[in-house]
């Protein structure tokens, strides 16, 4: 075995054969390669992309806090403390349940996805799940329905709209018998920078006396705007970690009603009652409730809940009504910033415009070449990162404001968009948008302190 030398362990001998083998040099085909640049070690990226956001500095300081071992003493009290916490951060109704899964929002969904399945959908294609979708993530709802292999009726808004409430009412009204057992649409959608609200649904649900579940998608709008379980009426809520909780990826979240957890046992009972099999193992709502409810633990390795409990923190030192607050706050910055200098939103109408995404129409006739292209400036030049609108390559770009963005990074990122489109050679005033974003910033920037004991260091 090789003798291992303390050049070869060092992390500065490290950088020293990079810079020593021309690796430190612009790699064939780089985008920097005709451009004139500097190394430097020290930039902070400041991300603006939808998630993981922009985290918590306390997270952050945190970040080696390993969670507690899966079985270890009192490790039971502290998972359902955390879960508890968070509960009361969404508003769940009393006697429901808060779940958490290891893996992202994409897992929540697929398990809230899976719910409810009875006896009678095995071997029919009968549909018993109905998503409103208006950009490429509600999209991705139904694909996940789709791909479980249930019965779905996909109703498709227009990219930039509202949610097609009234597709919605006729399938409801249509559906006699109540074979629908879930309606699913996201409270703020990510691709497309649009926020509904669910509480329409849910009043949709209500006088139409049917039985189906609301599930709302709050993967990006948790944590970043008002989301209330109990004031929205809704019954199952997804969530991730890693966007507006200002947490480090790796947690699913789900809270039940008390309606969605009844449903949730009757329906497995039916399926045990039937000898049935199909379906989810660990992505099982069912088996979650009961492991949770038994001894507190996960049926297999939980995410790290200690990362979590710090995101919590961070929000609870902060106040939910100021973090919705901040978020607005930057948004508004975005949204001056680019309408001032000539860009156009994606969302069709300032009403539904979101507060933790902003999406930006590219000019008519440049396409995804150019918005790649002002990615690639602002990454490179200004240190910021954004990105595209997925599912529409020749759409335009997004600027998100979730987890710990504060204004000041908000009027960074807009200067480096409208400077980096200009360079990039568009038809826009980034004069006009830049001082636009300046007047908004100072209209929303409020003087703050630093948590008292620990300063940016974390001393």
């Amino acid at each position: 075995m090789t003798k291992q030398t303390n050049e070869l362990i060092s992390p500065l001998s490290g950088l020293r054969r990079l810079i020593e083998s021309n690796q430190m040099e612009a790699p064939s085909g780089d985008f920097l390669n005709d451009k004139s640049y500097v190394w430097s070690p020290h930039n902070k990226i400041v991300n603006v992309t939808p998630g993981p956001a922009f985290g918590s500095e306390l997270v952050s300081q945190f970040s080696s806090n390993q969670t507690r071992g899966m079985r270890g003493p009192g490790v039971a009290d502290f998972f359902t403390t955390v879960r508890e916490e968070y509960a009361k951060l969404v508003d769940m109704q009393e006697g429901g349940k808060a779940l958490f899964f290891t893996g992202s929002g994409t897992a929540a969904t697929e398990a809230a996805a899976g719910a409810l399945q009875t006896p009678d959908e095995v071997n029919s294609d009968k549909p018993v799940i109905l998503t409103l979708e208006i950009g490429w993530f509600s999209m991705a709802m139904g694909n996940c329905v789709e791909n479980l292999g249930r019965g779905v009726i996909r109703l498709k808004g227009e990219l930039g709209g509202d949610l097609p409430l009234d597709q919605c009412r006729e399938m409801l009204a249509n559906d006699t018998e109540g074979n629908i057992k879930m309606v699913m649409a996201p409270q703020n959608e990510t691709g497309a920078g649009v926020t509904t609200n669910p509480k329409k649904l849910r009043d949709l649900l209500d006088e139409l006396k049917h039985p189906a579940l609301l599930v709302i998608d709050g993967i990006s709008s948790i944590a970043s705007m008002p989301c209330s379980m109990t004031e929205m009426g809704i019954d199952m809520l997804v969530g991730c970690s890693q966007k507006g909780m200002m947490g480090t990826p790796g947690i699913g979240m789900i809270t039940l009603s008390p309606k969605a957890v009844q449903k949730i046992r009757e329906s497995a009972q039916q399926m045990e009652e039937a000898g049935v099999k199909k379906g989810q193992h660990y992505l099982n709502l069912s088996k979650m409730i009961e492991a949770m409810e038994t001894n507190g633990l996960h049926i297999e390795t939980p995410g790290n809940y200690a990362q979590f409990a710090v995101a919590l923190d961070s929000l609870a030192i902060e106040g939910i009504e100021r973090v919705c607050e901040r978020h607005k706050d930057c948004s508004e910055i975005f949204r001056s910033a680019v309408q001032a200098a000539g860009f156009e939103l994606v969302a069709k109408d300032s009403s539904i415009a979101s507060n933790a995404v902003t999406a930006i129409k590219a000019p008519e006739g440049y396409g995804e070449k150019k918005i790649m292209e002002v990615l690639s400036i602002m990454y490179f030049k200004h240190a910021v990162e954004a990105a595209a609108i997925p599912g529409y390559p020749d759409m335009g770009w997004r600027l998100c404001a979730t987890g710990g963005i504060q204004p000041q990074h908000a009027l960074m990122a807009s200067i480096a968009f409208l400077k980096s489109a200009e360079e990039a050679g568009l038809p826009i005033d980034s004069d006009k948008g830049i001082s636009a974003a300046s007047k908004t910033y100072a209209e929303v920037a409020q003087y703050h302190r630093p948590l008292p004991g620990l300063d940016m260091y974390g001393r």
